[in-house]
């Protein structure tokens, strides 16, 4: 991560201390056959799952296959204990996916799989929001109070967050969207009994409610008297600011596919509704 909580080369979805790494390790090696895709799973965690994490991987795979999207560097998958869902690191030649005990053990497995190799497809693509070298053009260009930074950081990831779900969503949302629409719902839910230690955490909690509202949004999946908006809005009221709506128009409108410039100049953006939210 740099100065403005970016991500760097190496992505991550968000900032994990693995001490996990010299616990005892299961492996589930896979041949290599065809293109590369996924060859091990690891149990690092000592719970088991490799085999359902093979097949919800190779589910995921073909579902995308079908809708035209192919992963052209190889997968290795680790299942950990870690407090999040999952996340996933990229390099030039290869993909490590992070599988949580709880995704493991939960019924969103694919649905973390289908997200995390959004962000696969898209660095592979080298979509701007995925770019090293937008990154650093950003880390140069969009200036942000140090007292920001965590907040920005996250509220930058939801838009990576959101270019891997809109490659995501056709795989895991289901035919009506119904699981994508209860999985942002519990989000923001969640998100309305927290609360910061000061106006910057309260405003990275508001953009993740901006983001899952957004997200909905963006693909039709959420109405304006929806109770989610009450709850999000709620959330901003008690916190001393009004962020919400213009978070998620932020996140709903995102252009799908931005020059490198016209992308930076999205995060410009975000920076500036947050920094009036922070002030008002």
């Amino acid at each position: 991560m740099n100065g403005l909580g970016l991500p760097s080369a190496k992505r991550v979805s968000l900032l994990v201390m693995w001490a996990f790494i010299e616990h005892a390790q299961m492996f589930f090696c896979l041949p290599r056959v065809g293109p590369p895709v996924l060859v091990a799973v690891v149990d690092r965690a000592g719970r088991g799952g490799t085999r359902k994490v093979k097949a919800a991987f190779e589910a995921v795979e073909t579902r995308y296959a079908e809708l035209g999207h192919t992963l052209q560097r190889p997968v290795s998958a680790e299942i950990v204990a870690i407090p999040i869902m999952g996340a996933s690191k990229s390099l030039k030649d290869r993909h490590t996916l992070y599988v949580s005990v709880r995704a493991v053990e939960s019924g969103l497995l694919d649905g973390l799989i289908a997200h995390e190799a959004g962000h696969m497809l898209r660095t592979e693509a080298g979509h701007p929001s995925h770019s090293p070298d937008v990154f650093r053009l950003i880390a140069k260009e969009v200036r942000i109070p140090r007292a920001a930074e965590a907040a920005f950081g996250q509220a930058f990831n939801h838009i990576q967050d959101i270019y891997a779900d809109d490659l995501a969503f056709p795989v895991f949302a289901g035919a009506d969207g119904r699981r994508a629409y209860e999985f942002f719902s519990g989000w923001v839910e969640n998100n309305a009994t927290m609360r910061g230690k000061n106006r910057w955490q309260n405003l990275g909690l508001a953009a993740s409610n901006g983001f899952a509202i957004g997200n909905l949004v963006r693909h039709d999946l959420i109405g304006s008297d929806d109770k989610l908006w009450d709850r999000a809005r709620a959330f901003d009221r008690e916190a001393g600011f009004q962020a919400v709506d213009a978070l998620a128009a932020f996140y709903a409108k995102l252009p799908e596919n931005p020059s490198s410039d016209g992308f930076i100049a999205e995060v410009k953006r975000l920076a500036a509704i947050m920094s009036k939210a922070s002030t008002t």
